[in-house]
């Protein structure tokens, strides 16, 4: 794949407003985008999140009412995932001793380390000490970061892709507690994308600002 390919696959890559329901996504192609998901990268490498990918059409039915952003997507898709963002991930936490330990594989006389090297920069940058709530904002910018790849690896596979924002938080965690699918003391909600192939065409071409409006060499 060339320069030009992948500004090509950025170029026709779009909000996909409504998939064609009868064309699926193969498995091949979908372990592929959920690799891209666990190789993105996340601070510390820590990946402070879970993809749920949403099979059950029940449930899919259930939420659909409350996900005012995702009307025609949720129908029609092929897959439809929700990030989720783990709550709390200070370096107390069993999460995070599970990432540098078991994951990671960090050597034993370097956790130490690792911890203070962690905790400072929750303190110092995200600043937990004024609200603990600033954490669950940095958790979510990592899932951001994996969203932003899965979609552009979707376009370069030829996958249309839609971001969903547009959801009633306090319905869709309803829905997914009744159905046993999340602990919101654990977790908090972060965004939909749905993906699949579209129906149409984009009636309007794409538009962004120009370098010269976008890029400040400094």
């Amino acid at each position: 794949m060339n320069k030009n390919d992948i500004l090509n696959a950025y170029q026709s890559r779009h909000a996909c407003k409504e998939f064609d329901a009868n064309n699926k996504i193969s498995a091949d192609d979908w372990s592929f985008l959920l690799d891209t998901i666990r190789l993105s990268p996340s601070s510390f490498g820590l990946q402070p999140y879970e993809v749920l990918v949403i099979e059950n059409q029940d449930v899919l039915n259930e939420l659909r009412p409350y996900v005012w952003g995702g009307q025609k997507q949720l129908p029609t898709a092929s897959k439809t995932v929700l990030f989720v963002t783990k709550r709390d991930v200070t370096v107390d936490d069993e999460y995070f001793s599970h990432i540098v330990r078991d994951i990671q594989d960090t050597p034993s006389e370097l956790l130490a380390m690792r911890k203070d090297l962690v905790n400072n920069h929750q303190l110092q940058q995200i600043k937990i000490g004024e609200d603990i709530r600033y954490l669950d904002d940095w958790a979510a910018k990592q899932a951001y970061i994996a969203l932003g790849n899965v979609m552009t690896a979707a376009a370069m596979i030829g996958i249309d892709s839609c971001p969903i924002e547009g959801f009633v938080r306090d319905e869709v965690e309803k829905v997914l507690h009744k159905n046993n699918i999340i602990d919101f003391s654990k977790y908090q909600l972060a965004v939909f994308c749905c993906f699949g192939y579209r129906l149409t065409d984009p009636a309007r071409a794409k538009t962004r600002k120009p370098l010269t409006e976008l890029v400040r060499n400094i």
